[in-house]
């Protein structure tokens, strides 16, 4: 069997994993704009290998179509190579435990009307674990109210830390942001006003932790990190969005 053959029958075998892969997060309710497109590359991605006898015919006969197919494949090789930076420069941020003094900021993810999203819940369990085990250490919920939403996520995040022990003298509500640049610059108002420390226990997931980060850096806080584990069911939705978001950050500072 030819290396072409093979390789086009692999594309094939992932590209239709890729898409079972992507669908799983809709039955979870989880459709953004990660698992849409995580889609869209697969059904292309499995287009190219079923077609490819076509293709290559169309390439031969119109020079236009044959530039065309090469442009295609190099962007696709140039895109696996950078979501493998992107992957990379994610791992890297979750691994920076913070020292006991440090203030946890919790960031906020999706609310089914009152109650947290499973990415939510994780988050917030974990923020409770790291606050019980660092008693002098306090709290910034943050997260606004976004569409769908009959509460602000912070509200949530309080109310669930306070069920699962956490004293609510030690969390500060942040209920105006709607994306994690927000969350820091208004959490860092807060924690100024209360005299809280700077340096920050960043709660959120492993993959959100990178980009989370550097932002808190660039507002002039130390952040730590203090990782969630992503449900598996909704990672693929959430890992491809952080894709996109850290493209745009990285090439768009």
């Amino acid at each position: 069997m030819k290396k072409g053959k093979i390789l086009r029958i692999v594309l094939s075998l992932l590209a239709a994993g890729g898409i079972v892969w992507f669908c799983i997060p809709i039955f979870w309710n989880v459709c953004n704009v990660g698992n849409l497109s995580g889609l869209a590359l697969c059904f292309l991605v499995l287009a190219a290998c079923v077609f490819y006898r076509r293709i290559r015919e169309k390439c031969g006969k119109s020079k236009g179509v044959r530039i065309a197919w090469r442009a295609a494949c190099v962007l696709f090789c140039a895109g696996v190579l950078w979501a493998g930076f992107l992957t990379w420069l994610m791992v890297s941020g979750a691994g920076n435990p913070p020292p006991a003094h440090a203030t946890a900021v919790v960031l906020g993810s999706k609310v089914s009307g009152e109650n947290p999203s499973a990415d939510l819940t994780a988050r917030i369990e974990t923020a409770a674990a790291y606050l019980k085990a660092h008693p002098e250490a306090n709290c910034v919920a943050s997260g606004g109210k976004g569409p769908g939403e009959l509460v602000s996520e912070a509200s949530v995040i309080k109310k669930y830390l306070v069920s699962l022990g956490v004293g609510a003298s030690r969390i500060a509500l942040e209920e105006g942001s709607v994306n994690t640049r927000q969350n820091f610059e208004y959490s860092l108002k807060i924690i100024e006003e209360k005299g809280w420390s700077r340096d920050l226990a960043v709660v959120t997931d492993e993959y959100h932790q990178y980009r989370a980060g550097r932002i808190a850096k660039q507002l002039g806080a130390t952040p730590y990190s203090v990782s969630a584990p992503t449900p598996w069911y909704i990672f693929s939705a959430c890992y491809m969005r952080e894709l996109l978001a850290l493209t745009k950050f990285v090439l768009i500072p």
